[in-house]
Parts: structure tokens; sequence; C-alpha cells
């Protein structure tokens, strides 16, 4: 895929953060419930889709910082780590949350580990999809 198309992918991503962060804010406190975290939620997307914006801006003020971004980007040392950094923060995550489900069932939380035991699932559902749809194309 051509670098630029990936950026522009990139800030449309981010401008739909937005959208979506203004839709969740404006809905939420039209509906005005007790719990606000959809409407908060909302205004932290907002935040992350300005930061996004604005890095591509930078990225693609000019040629030269086009070609830096690649290159950092397509560095094999920086795709390895990264790997590296997705993996353990995976495992770390389906560890946590197995033994938080095993404590909120020792707790009688029985609603709060099927929720969580749900993200799991969800989790490694995805994982093994990935990996069934990256092994056919390499």
């Amino acid at each position: 895929m051509d670098f630029r198309k990936k950026l522009k992918i990139r800030l449309f991503t981010a401008i739909s953060y937005i959208i979506i962060g203004v839709a969740l804010g404006i809905v939420f406190n039209i509906i005005n419930t007790e719990n606000n975290f959809l409407s908060s939620f909302g205004f932290a997307l907002v935040i992350i889709g300005i930061v996004y914006v604005r890095k591509y801006l930078l990225i693609t003020k000019n040629e030269d910082t086009i070609k830096k971004r690649q290159i950092i980007e397509s560095d094999e040392r920086n795709i390895s780590i990264a790997n590296k950094a997705k993996s353990v923060a995976f495992s770390t995550y389906f560890f946590l949350a197995c033994v938080a489900i095993i404590v909120l069932e020792i707790l009688n939380k029985t609603q709060m580990a099927m929720m969580l035991s749900g993200t799991v699932g969800v989790l490694t559902l995805i994982y093994w999809i990935s990996y069934f749809i990256i092994r056919k194309k390499s």
C-alpha cells in the first residue's frame, strides 16, 4: 500500500474519532443519564482525533517529513518492537482478565465476571480470525 494512502486512511480514521466523539457527547448530554461515562468517552475520542489530525498535518507538511516517517514505520527493528509490545499487551491483558474473572467469581460478582469473560472470548476470537487470515496471506 502506498504510504500516502496509508496516511490518508489515518486522517479519515482520526476524523471519524472526532465525529463519533461529538455524537456521543451530544446524544448522552441530551439523554442526560446519571452515568456520564459515554459522554466523557466521547470527549476523549474528540481529543484523540484532534491529536491524530494534528500529527497527520505535521507529517504531511513537506516531502521530507513524509519520507522520514515512512523510514521510521518501515524499519524492521521498529516493526519487531511494535509486534512484541502488542504480544506482551495481549498476553498481559489475557492473564490479568482471567485472574480477575476468578476473583470476581469468588467474590460472587457473577455479572462482572461474565462481562469480563466476554471480552476475553471476543479478544480470543479476534486473535484466531486474524491468525487464520494472516496465515493464508503469508
